[in-house]
């Protein structure tokens, strides 16, 4: 069987993201990791903000600073937030209180787009990393984004590139979390033609129920990223149902692909953090621009579990030889 244990942990801190987030109006706190340098006010200097340390989002922090090698910008500081909300005041405090200004702010993480969104409305900032991004209402005049998820285009197109076509693709989702998702996502699967078996849940309790329901009926499911469904309890019992019943199960995380579903369509976080800096450089360059949206990731990553693959006796031979593909275990 697939182990879920340590994966497990990984995707509760995720979730534990959702949770708090809300909560939040001044944000968290500061543990300085790069000390700030001396700059000169020519500097396009930026600071990081960071949710805590999670290793994805140390890689696309890392792809960042990549980026930003060589294009005449300074990272002054990073700030390491830890998921403590009580902290946040030092942060905005430390922050506001420095003499020069940082031209951008690139917050890594919900917990880190939010305070920065809040609390730094006269600055430019990009943010990266934050799972189901409209629900948090992250735009504005200064706001600009790359998208934690791939397209829906991009995962139905996997999905029928290991499927085919004329499938019943199953869907437990909160209305009040996922709702547009699950609406927008209605007329892509139609395009490439799936039936879409909606199933709506208001709590976890319900989810188990939900799929016992509707699995004699579909040929794969799809978790989106709702904090309803996506809990520990609830992806145990998504599991051991799925595996049961050789069900394919498809994702737009890897943590979730480790825990036991089949496989993922993700952001290469690297990347994201390199396409950051390319945005960066962009507004940096033109202080008459303040926001350039929301982006779809330029780099896409598929994780497939071997083991759930072994499980369900399907056959995998046609995406396998991807250079973008990560076999876990």
């Amino acid at each position: 069987m697939v182990n879920h244990g340590k994966t497990i942990v990984f995707w509760s801190a995720l979730i534990f993201i959702f949770s708090v987030s809300f909560r939040i109006s001044v944000g968290i706190a500061k543990e300085r990791i790069t000390p700030p340098s001396r700059t000169h006010a020519s500097e396009n200097t930026v600071i990081i903000i960071r949710s805590q340390r999670i290793a994805a989002y140390n890689e696309a922090i890392k792809g960042f600073e990549e980026g930003c090698k060589g294009k005449n910008i300074s990272i002054k500081a990073i700030y390491d937030l830890k998921g403590d909300i009580e902290e946040c005041k030092r942060v905005i405090q430390t922050i506001k209180s420095e003499e020069l200004k940082p031209r951008l702010i690139f917050a890594v993480g919900v917990l880190a787009a939010t305070l920065a969104k809040e609390q730094f409305t006269d600055i430019p900032m990009i943010f990266c990393m934050v799972i189901n991004h409209e629900r948090f209402n992250l735009e504005g005049a200064n706001v600009t984004g790359i998208s934690s998820e791939a397209s829906l285009e991009d995962q139905f197109a996997i999905l029928k590139e290991i499927l085919g076509t004329q499938k019943n693709v199953g869907v437990i989702y909160d209305p009040t979390k996922t709702g547009k998702i699950i609406s927008e996502a209605t007329a892509v699967a139609e395009r490439f033609e799936f039936n879409l078996i909606k199933t709506e849940v208001l709590s976890e309790k319900e989810v188990a129920a939900a799929l016992k329901n509707s699995i004699k009926g579909i040929d794969a499911l799809w978790i989106v990223p709702d904090g309803t469904v996506v809990t520990k309890d609830s992806l145990d019992a998504i599991f051991k149902k799925t595996l049961k019943n050789r069900l394919p199960t498809f994702c737009t995380s890897s943590a979730i692909v480790k825990a036991g579903a089949l496989i993922s369509i993700s952001p290469d976080y690297r990347y994201t953090g390199l396409q950051a800096a390319q945005l960066a450089q962009t507004l940096l360059r033109d202080p008459t621009t303040t926001s350039l949206g929301v982006k779809q990731p330029d780099k896409l990553t598929l994780t497939l579990n071997t083991q759930t693959a072994e499980i369900i006796e399907i056959n995998l031979s046609s995406i396998k030889p991807r250079d973008d593909i990560v076999l876990y275990p």
